[in-house]
């Protein structure tokens, strides 16, 4: 008897920090970086102590790399994010919050030139 058994790390749910992205000037932070990432990378920021935190999902489009950001302003303290790949256009991310046990979820989605953001549950 043979097995074959494929695991696509991609496909696997990630937990991360969210960071607190400051600009050391007081202006907006540059967070897109395209240089420093590779496909199915993901950045997740709070935007310099304000109500708004940033995904920003990784995807190769016509043979280069490309960023797409969407942007959510919540008045919940999130300090967590996880993360999956649904498939090769569509990210299913959740913020965290530690201290009140809440937490929000959506999915983002990269399709025919436009990224759509859809919450899939209530704070």
């Amino acid at each position: 008897m043979i097995l074959v058994f494929s695991c696509n790390p991609s496909s696997m749910e990630k937990t991360v920090s969210i960071i607190d992205n400051k600009d050391s000037t007081g202006g907006e932070p540059q967070l897109i970086n395209v240089g420093i990432h590779k496909d199915k990378d993901v950045d997740i920021f709070r935007i310099g102590g304000s109500k708004m935190y940033s995904t920003i999902m990784y995807r190769i489009e016509n043979g280069e790399l490309k960023a797409y950001k969407s942007d959510v302003i919540s008045n919940n303290n999130y300090d967590k994010a996880t993360y999956k790949w649904i498939n090769d256009s569509t990210l299913s991310y959740k913020y965290i919050s530690s201290s009140n046990d809440s937490s929000v979820s959506y999915s983002m989605t990269r399709n025919n030139g436009w990224t759509t953001l859809e919450r899939i549950n209530k704070e």
